[in-house]
């Protein structure tokens, strides 16, 4: 389909729009979506507390900000913590201030792999205001913040999925879906699975045998593995890299949940609401041809 039909297809469903009388109610009324109360973390928070807080709660991204105020410093997320770890240029911090000593690297305070420029919206913010941001910045998360700048929640593009889950329908899955999909092999090392996330600015990637969705490796299974007791004893030797030798798919979700290209969005976006899910492959004749996730029903929703 050429990129002018498309623009079409999509003009004549009309895309989701917030002026609906279900959304007007929540306009400028983003608490009502955003997760409130909302954990934070102190800048000098160990990074292995971020980590264990991650992996315990399924947090992808948490604030930081300051213990006593609440006011917004930085915000640390999943993508931090494995570029940390192995995946880019934070991991450079570990080889060359603690020659490679990972668990010396994760006592550091979780300053040290913030992102200082925190983009959010205040709690006066209308949903449409956090999509466009999110879109325009490209960020997964954005802090609700009061006139202070002291943090009150969250809101997560899946969030937004959720609420709009209900209303997305009349496009083919094929129509928004990622075609050129990023894939790992079931050999590939968590190491080489780190790198390829930070690198192409991925936060998961399907593992492909023989054309065929084996596996699906995200940056929250990388944050759940270095979370667990057992690899935590394995970092107190010191030791990364036979850690980052291990395979990825031991790691990685093994009952994958797929869609067709011919599917509805709609059913799609149902999909990963019951099953909490970032993303579905997108599979024809059991070959994989795209992966649809949680920012391309962006595509959709004015």
């Amino acid at each position: 389909m050429s990129r002018e039909t498309f623009r079409r297809t999509l003009r004549g469903k009309g895309p989701v729009s917030l002026k609906g009388s279900s959304a007007r109610k929540r306009e400028g009324e983003i608490l009502h979506i955003a997760k409130s109360p909302v954990i934070t973390m102190a800048p000098t928070t160990p990074i292995h507390d971020a980590i264990k807080i991650m992996s315990k709660e399924g947090f992808r991204r948490i604030p930081i900000a300051d213990p006593g105020t609440k006011t917004l410093a930085g915000i640390v997320t999943a993508t931090d913590v494995v570029e940390y770890l192995g995946g880019g240029k934070k991991f450079e911090i570990i080889q060359q201030k603690f020659a490679g000593n990972i668990f010396k690297a994760i006592n550091e305070p979780v300053k040290l792999i913030m992102t200082q420029k925190v983009f959010s919206v205040k709690t006066s913010a209308k949903i449409s205001e956090a999509i466009h941001l999110m879109k325009g910045e490209n960020v997964g998360g954005l802090p609700v913040v009061d006139e202070e700048n002291h943090v009150r929640a969250i809101i997560t593009e899946r969030d937004i999925a959720h609420i709009f889950a209900d209303r997305i329908s009349g496009v083919k899955v094929s129509q928004l879906m990622t075609e050129k999909v990023v894939t790992a092999l079931p050999k590939t090392t968590i190491f080489e699975a780190e790198k390829t996330m930070i690198m192409q600015g991925f936060r998961r990637l399907p593992i492909v045998a023989d054309g065929k969705v084996v596996g699906i490796i995200t940056a929250m299974d990388i944050i759940r593995f270095f979370g667990s007791g057992e690899i935590f004893k394995h970092l107190q030797s010191g030791a990364i890299t036979q850690v980052l030798n291990t395979p990825a798919l031991e790691i990685a979700t093994k009952t994958v949940t797929t869609i067709e290209p011919e599917s509805d969005v709609g059913q799609a976006a149902k999909i990963m609401r019951e099953k909490n899910l970032g993303a579905l492959p997108v599979v024809q004749n059991e070959k994989l041809v795209g992966i649809l996730t949680e920012r391309d029903f962006f595509k959709i929703i004015a």
